[in-house]
């Protein structure tokens, strides 16, 4: 599996931290030290940060349809939608695209906020 598919749906998601956490126990399983088999340690720690990340919230940023747009914090893309097309279903005006979610970026949050200005 691809681990940036578990940023899209909660399956995905879920399916990714497993094999994260079973790929981080048998790691560990393995290290022992005073055996040499401390040059696993740095593949332990990036899979540990990859299954944080993973199973954390992220910031999505969204266009709206006709301009604008907005940001909200969530697991995966399809939390992010449904979150977004929920708070914004009784707007008229602010109508979700969906094709513009993504998660956000120092540089395209930077980028956004800058039509502020």
């Amino acid at each position: 599996m691809h681990m940036m598919n578990a940023l899209i749906t909660k399956k995905a998601n879920k399916e990714a931290i497993a094999l994260l956490k079973r790929q981080v126990r048998a790691l560990k399983s393995v290290v022992k030290k005073g055996t040499g088999q401390e040059s696993l340690l740095p593949i332990i720690e990036e899979k540990t940060n990859l299954l944080n990340y993973i199973a954390g919230s992220k910031t999505w940023n969204f266009n709206f349809q006709g301009g604008g747009w907005n940001s909200n914090y969530a697991k995966t893309k399809e939390e992010s939608i449904k979150m977004a097309k929920k708070e914004y279903k009784k707007s008229k005006n602010c109508i979700v695209d969906i094709a513009t979610f993504r998660v956000a970026t120092e540089a395209d949050t930077k980028m956004l906020l800058s039509s502020f200005y």
